[in-house]
């Protein structure tokens, strides 16, 4: 599927069976099973309201999830054999980069800083149990989303204005064809976008661990003092309800660890190894490994409504009415 001038880290059969297992099959399933279940997620959260900070997190997390998970897919669709070495009118790698790539990256770093926003939160609801909410009002909630969304497009937006697609002479099959056309200074302006995107990448990612040691870290020591405290100094501390919205957010903040770990390290890889990157020597190593960190990062956008579901007793409520109804409608 992909032809480079150097022996390649991996045999190029190799390589294409593993496209099909992980860029086509896995992450395509992925994928889709994560659509519906964030389609899910939105419906419950719209039916809780958003006078709770917490719900309008969530649901603008589900959002930015759905929306890296249709980016994700529409690669997935492109990397499929059938499509990738068909003679097109058009570059379908550059097709993919315009489409797909810059799109997915948007909404994964936006969900990236959501999820260190919820966990920053759930922080000062443990540090400040009784002024956390005159901190942290939905009103100001919906002002950090907003803000979220726009930083992160600010970011992008270099990318998507030094490259178009248009017309462009392809030696391999003769002819011309569309694909990526870059700007005046184009190369330089996407590189710097490049290095923003993967600093926003990276600034989340460690505050979302440095978040979720400082919970786990309280939560223990809450948990003890509670169990020794008088009840009028239990008053005082967090309520059963905010110990619960803790621990589920903890859950959602640990799975996006363990899964955005190696895009990280891969970040890190692209920024000090100029040959790791799609046109380089490790062109098949490079595409392997980002397999592996897509297919990690669709299983983490696609897997909070099970988090949800057992550890929020309202959401599980919601849902469970709302498949009653449908089951009855359907055996009506």
């Amino acid at each position: 599927m992909f032809e480079q001038d150097k022996d390649p880290f991996i045999d190029d059969d190799d390589f294409n069976v593993l496209t099909i297992v992980f860029y086509v099959a896995a992450i395509g399933i992925i994928c889709v099973l994560g659509v519906i279940f964030n389609a899910v997620n939105i419906y419950v959260f719209f039916k809780q309201g958003f006078k709770d900070t917490v719900n309008i997190t969530l649901f603008s997390l589900a959002i930015s999830d759905m929306g890296a998970l249709i980016t994700l897919f529409w690669m997935s669709v492109w990397f499929n054999p059938s499509i990738a070495q068909a003679v097109l009118p058009v570059v379908s790698i550059d097709l993919v980069h315009i489409t797909s790539g810059w799109p997915h990256v948007a909404f994964a770093r936006i969900s990236g800083w959501i999820t260190a926003f919820v966990t920053f939160e759930r922080c000062l609801c443990i540090a400040l149990p009784l002024k956390v909410k005159t901190i942290i009002t939905p009103r100001r909630t919906i002002y950090v989303i907003v803000s979220i969304y726009i930083g992160v497009a600010a970011c992008v937006a270099p990318a998507f204005y030094s490259i178009s697609l248009g017309p462009k002479y392809d030696s391999e099959v003769n002819m011309t064809v569309i694909g990526i056309v870059y700007t005046t200074h184009g190369v330089m302006i996407e590189s710097i976008s490049f290095l923003l995107s993967a600093f926003s990448q990276l600034v989340s990612f460690f505050s979302v661990i440095v978040c979720t040691v400082i919970l786990v870290h309280n939560l223990l020591i809450k948990s003890k003092w509670r169990q020794s405290s008088s009840s009028a100094a239990k008053q005082e501390s967090l309520s059963n309800r905010d110990m619960k919205v803790v621990k589920m957010v903890v859950s959602i903040a640990v799975i996006f660890i363990v899964c955005f770990s190696p895009s990280a390290a891969s970040t890190f890889a692209m920024m000090f190894f100029p040959e790791y990157n799609f046109y380089g020597e490790y062109q098949n190593i490079y595409l392997f490994i980002w397999a592996i960190c897509f297919l990690l990062v669709a299983t983490n956008l696609a897997v909070n409504i099970f988090v949800y579901y057992y550890m929020s007793s309202k959401f599980k409520e919601i849902l469970d009415d709302t498949l009653k109804k449908v089951r009855g409608k359907c055996c009506a």
